[in-house]
């Protein structure tokens, strides 16, 4: 059972009076119910009173502790304001220091320009300033000259404006005076058609005129298609000769077609030619290299440039790879063919595990050159056997020689065989049994003359007298003897790279052929011809001849097809030139043939129009017979019209004459404005120029004092710039000194917020204690009304909602911030473990209203600290057994191990209330140690005083103060 826990500070000390106090006697009847006396009544009483006294008190210990906060805020806005004010003044200071550093940097500079001043003003220089102001006077003089040559300039062509504007006016009036006659000219044509109106003169005229235009109209468009009919029959004619000329270019560019056609088909059959050659090539080196060792030994038995005897060897090793019956000793190895993968990439038959079988051999050597012994010689029928030995690794389901398991895969050749499995070099695997003799050795010296290295070199007789000692002996070193055999001969290499079994590959093997050995060769033969073959077999010179003969052929043959599309482009880029000639041949042929049907028909027009002129000439002539002396004004006045628009146009043209004067003559005067105003800059400038070089005779001549002068201002500006820089300092002195005492004032303002934030836990807890003692009080009013018998039965089902114990009077402001943060996450889960010891029987009504007896005074502040949010539903059941309630405070006797801590929060104080803001924690205290006791869940972010209620009965029940019908188990 755990430990149970109390709620508050009074709750502990109430606990531990009423178990302590003689006067709090109990007697128990025959049901076992228990009834507190009127001893124990007062007692409760009293505490109650003192209860409201710690509240009052804490209550009194907050208000002072708000005063305490507000005059030290009050002193640190002060402290603040006068920091604010001197930064300020500081800031005002270090732009003045500014200033004035600026001021030195000027006078600075104009002392240096002083100086330089100064050693420029030596006798030559003034000599030579004076000198040149003569020499600009000089110049002055010839530009004051040419000013005065371009204001004669500009009145010569402002004369001559004039006199253009002059000629002008006359021409303007005569253009008027001829308009004028102009005039009357038209007045009098006027009034002489008006006189032969309705003769039918105009219309004769006019009837000429019209035929006339038209006639005129008809040749002209005769002589223009007579032109184009020209220019067509010139054009066919040209077409029809290019058109000949291209008839020619595509016969000869379809018989290049042909050409370039037969010309592909050659190529083709040159790059098929080429490509059968590599193709049969490169077939042939795949067959070599995929039949592996049987190519190998074949291409030996097959070379009659070989001994008989090797021959002989190469084509029994032959056999024995392919598999063929009786190859060696009158024996078929019946599983050959189906364990042997020739030349396949894993298989002991590849080229490169031949070639990898080199290195055993001479990896061997070098264990036999320390014992002294001969090198073996190398048999091909060795080396076939030993390639179906390590292949059978791989086929057999069990790693063992072939010899020793015949019953199961068949007969096998009799030879001394080892074999090796695993990532290993095999002859550092076989020599590795030496550690069984040395290890041997360690234990029983005396075997030291039977090592096999006793003897150099080492002899068969003394190897046969080392094995006899060995075998009868705990070691293992068969592979080891076969190593060192002294007339070990007639062997043969080779391994695998399959998987042999799980975390094991590589299955090699040597076999030595000690009946009937066909022949043998030394290393460096058996090598060369290994060697040999693999460089000749893959024939690489002459693949790569024949690839490149394939590019050669194919390359002719792309230049062949592209050579026939280039010609066949050729000829539809011709027949397409052909296509449109021949096209604008048929455009100009109907262009002739139009054009000579219009000829046609302009002759029958003009034929036409010639009788219609005829005819309206002759109505005209009859007219004017008519018309007499009337049509004879008309002529004249019509004549002097022409001659008065002939003479307004020859005026008009004069006057047109002299406006082109004018302009001319306006631009003659612009041009000379301009050359004056550019004179006359010449003259500013060599005036101005002379101003400065008269200032720099006067700089020369006083700069002695100019210097003393500049001299005075910088030590001017450098004392101003020294108190300047002084007044900085001191300011910041002064700011320093306010700084410290801000800083100051601050940290008062922080210890009030924590005595405060103290206080207030305080009065919280005296809160707690106070509801807390008056919940005993109402209990022990109503139990003093009920009878003295209890139902001993425990009710199964608690009361859905308990009682919330609040003070009568609720603050009447709220704060005007809540808190935004909320504990993240709300316990999900009540304790597993309730206290054995229940009350034996509740109280048969709940209390419906708030206490009676209230304090005597309530608080006027309290914690505004609120949660922004409460839990959206309350538990409708409460458990059988309630659960242990967890506080701070430990039981009489236990060692308290944790202090509370104060939140970091800021508190500020108005009209009697109390309000905290922006808390940094969801609890009022925080354990500067980790606490042991279990938390009771929260449902907002502070411990209710109303749990605090709730939970008092249960306590009371546990501490044996109502009915006790249990023993306490801990």
């Amino acid at each position: 059972m755990k430990k149970l826990r109390y709620t508050s500070v009074a709750v502990a000390t109430l606990a531990a009076a009423t178990l302590a106090s003689a006067n709090n006697k109990v007697s128990a009847d025959a049901t076992n119910n228990t009834v507190i006396t009127e001893s124990a009544s007062q007692t409760v009483q009293d505490a109650v009173s003192d209860a409201q006294n710690a509240v009052n008190s804490a209550q009194s210990n907050v208000n002072s502790k708000e005063q305490a906060l507000s005059d030290a805020q009050e002193k640190a806005q002060t402290a603040n304001n006068a920091y604010t004010t001197q930064q300020s003044k500081l800031t005002d200071s270090q732009k003045n220091l500014a200033n004035k550093q600026d001021a030195v940097k000027q006078a600075q500079n104009n002392l240096d320009n002083a100086e330089k001043l100064a050693q420029q003003a030596t006798p030559e220089n003034i000599k030579q300033t004076q000198k040149n102001i003569s020499d600009q006077q000089k110049v002055i003089q010839n530009a004051q000259g040419n000013v005065n040559d371009a204001n004669t300039e500009l009145n010569r062509a402002q004369d001559q404006l004039n006199n253009a504007k002059q000629k002008q006016a006359n021409a303007q009036k005569l253009v008027n005076d001829k308009n004028l006659a102009k005039q009357d000219a038209d007045n009098n044509v006027s009034k002489a058609e008006d006189d032969v109106k309705n003769s039918g003169l105009n219309e004769a005229e006019q009837n000429v005129q019209k035929v006339q235009t038209t006639l005129d109209n008809i040749k002209k468009t005769n002589s223009s298609n007579e032109s184009v009919l020209k220019q067509n029959q010139t054009a066919l004619a040209d077409n029809n000769k290019k058109i000949a000329d291209l008839n020619n270019k595509i016969d000869a560019a379809k018989k290049n077609v042909a050409d370039a056609q037969n010309n592909v088909k050659d190529k083709q059959q040159a790059l098929a030619t080429a490509q059968k050659a590599l193709s049969d090539l490169q077939n042939q080196v795949a067959q070599d290299e995929a039949s592996g060792a049987a190519g190998f030994f074949k291409s030996i038995a097959d070379n009659k440039d070989n001994s008989e005897s090797l021959r002989e060897d190469a084509q029994t090793a032959y056999n024995i790879v392919t598999g063929q019956p009786n190859a060696y000793q009158n024996i078929t190895v019946e599983w050959a063919k189906k364990a042997v993968d020739l030349g396949q990439e894993k298989d002991s038959t590849s080229l490169n595990n031949i070639e990898k079988a080199l290195g055993y051999y001479q990896h061997w050597m070098t264990y036999r050159d320390k014992y002294g012994l001969s090198h073996p010689s190398i048999s091909l029928t060795a080396v076939a056997i030993a390639m179906l030995s390590s292949d059978f690794q791989h086929y057999s389901d069990e790693f063992n020689h072939p010899i020793l398991l015949t019953a199961k895969y068949g007969p096998f050749y009799e030879d001394e065989e080892d074999i090796s499995a695993g990532d290993v070099n095999p002859i550092d695997n076989w020599m590795s049994e030496k550690a069984d003799i040395d290890n041997y050795i360690k234990d029983h010296p005396d075997a030291a003359t039977y090592s096999f290295e006793s003897n150099y070199p080492l002899t068969q007789d003394e190897w046969e007298k080392d094995v006899d000692f060995w075998n009868d002996k705990p070691v293992y070193i068969g592979h080891y003897t076969s190593m060192i055999k002294p007339d070990a001969n007639y062997v043969g290499l080779a391994g695998n790279e399959y998987e042999i079994q799980p975390l094991m590959n590589n299955a090699d093997s040597m076999d030595e052929i000690i009946f009937n050995p066909v022949n043998g060769m030394d290393f460096d033969s058996y090598q060369d011809l290994v060697h040999s073959y693999l460089q000749n077999f893959k024939q690489e010179d002459k693949i790569k001849t024949l690839n490149a003969n394939v590019v050669t052929a194919n390359q002719n043959l792309i230049n062949a097809q592209n050579a026939v599309k280039s010609a066949q482009n050729n000829v539809q880029s011709l027949q397409a030139n052909l296509a449109e000639l021949n096209n604008g041949s048929t455009k100009i042929n109907k262009a002739i043939s139009d054009t000579q049907a219009a000829l046609a028909k302009g002759q029958e027009n003009l034929e036409f129009e010639q009788k219609q002129l005829d005819q309206a000439n002759q109505t005209l002539a009859d007219v004017q017979a008519k018309v007499g002396t009337k049509a004879k004004a008309l002529d004249d006045a019509k004549a002097a019209q022409s001659k008065a628009v002939e003479a307004l146009s020859q005026v008009q043209k004069a006057l047109d004459e002299t406006n082109d004067e004018v302009k001319a003559a306006q631009s003659n005067v612009e041009t000379a404005q301009n050359n004056l105003n550019t004179k006359n800059n010449d003259l500013k400038n060599a005036q101005n120029k002379l101003t400065a070089l008269n200032q720099t005779l006067s700089n020369l001549e006083n700069s002695k004092a100019n210097l003393e002068k500049a001299q005075k201002a910088l030590d001017n500006a450098n004392d101003e710039a020294l108190q300047a820089n002084k007044d900085v300092i001191t300011q910041q002195s002064i700011l320093s000194s306010l700084k410290k005492n801000k800083e100051k004032a601050d940290a008062q303002v922080i210890t009030a917020i924590e005595e405060l934030k103290q206080a207030q836990s305080d009065l919280t807890v005296a809160k707690g204690r106070l509801v807390a003692e008056q919940k005993i009080a109402e209990q022990e009013a109503q139990k003093d009304n009920q009878p003295t018998e209890q139902p001993t039965s425990q009710p199964s089902e608690q009361p859905t909602a308990q009682p919330t114990v609040q003070p009568s009077e609720q603050p009447t402001a709220q704060p005007t911030e809540q808190p935004t943060s909320q504990p993240s996450e709300q316990p999900t889960a009540q304790p597993t473990e309730q206290p054995t010891s229940q009350p034996t029987a509740q109280p048969s009504e709940q209390p419906t209203s708030q206490p009676t007896a209230q304090p005597t005074e309530q608080p006027t502040s309290q914690l505004t600290v609120q949660p922004t949010a409460q839990p959206s539903e309350q538990p409708t059941a409460q458990p059988t057994e309630q659960p242990a309630i967890e506080s701070n405070t430990q039981l009489p006797g236990e060692q308290k191990n944790e202090e509370p801590q104060p939140m970091t929060t800021q508190v500020t104080t108005k009209n009697g209330e109390t309000s905290i803001v922006e808390p940094t924690n969801s609890s009022s205290t925080q354990p500067t140690t980790k606490q042991d006791a279990q938390q009771l869940p929260q449902t907002g972010n502070q411990k209710s005083s109303s749990l605090i209620g709730l939970g008092f009965a249960g306590l009371l029940s546990a501490l044996g103060l109502t009915k006790v019908n249990k023993k306490r188990k801990d």
